[in-house]
């Protein structure tokens, strides 16, 4: 007689574990790497969600100028008997860029608060980068439509030197920051005079 052919009833479970593992590591590694293309601007930022060195360079670094050199190209095939010198061609002065950074000041003070020491400390740290050495930089102190006008330029005075005071202790030569307060004149959220993205400093790059 044929002997019968005995499957164990403990492999099946076991091998439909292990199918169900293998498939949660593919899922898992799918959604891993879709995580990452999706969200790859997200790391300009570090974890507390403070702009990183690199964001507040890229921001505020002079524009590459391309100087045309040699000969212009010839448009018609066989033409190339008449290509011409280029002109010389002339620097432009760099553009002024700017950035704004949430930085937040005990309330009614200039004190810088404790919860925005990263952030200054990265954007000291930028500052001071070989990529910016060349240029100057405006502290610009602003501040939301809640109380006078008045009140609020005498702020954003105070809140711009007080960060501009902050950079210079942490290496930024005094010859390139200049501050000045704009109070509630230049509003972020003008539908929202009292809103809390309003109360903000920007930092300008000239020269360079």
């Amino acid at each position: 007689m044929r002997a019968a052919h005995v499957t164990d009833p403990a492999a099946r479970p076991q091998n439909h574990e292990d199918a169900s593992m293998n498939m949660i590591q593919i899922v898992r590694g799918a959604l891993a790497v879709a995580l990452l293309a999706g969200c790859g601007g997200a790391f300009a930022q570090d974890a507390q969600g403070a702009p990183s060195v690199d964001s507040i360079i890229n921001s505020l670094k002079a524009e590459s100028t391309e100087q045309a050199q040699g000969q212009t190209r010839a448009l018609r095939p066989g033409a190339a008997a008449m290509a011409t010198t280029a002109p010389p061609s002339v620097a432009k002065p760099a553009k002024a860029a700017s950035i704004n950074m949430q930085i937040n000041f005990d309330f009614n003070s200039d004190r810088i608060s404790g919860s925005s020491e990263q952030t200054m400390a990265t954007l000291a740290k930028a500052l001071v980068s070989p990529q910016l050495e060349n240029r100057s930089f405006t502290v610009i102190g602003h501040t939301d439509a809640k109380g006078s006008a008045g009140y609020n330029k005498a702020l954003s005075d105070r809140r711009a030197a007080a960060v501009r005071s902050y950079l210079m202790e942490h290496g930024v030569s005094s010859a390139r920051l200049r501050a000045v307060g704009k109070g509630e004149s230049q509003l972020l959220n003008a539908n929202d005079p009292e809103a809390g993205e309003n109360r903000r400093v920007e930092i300008m790059a000239t020269g360079g």
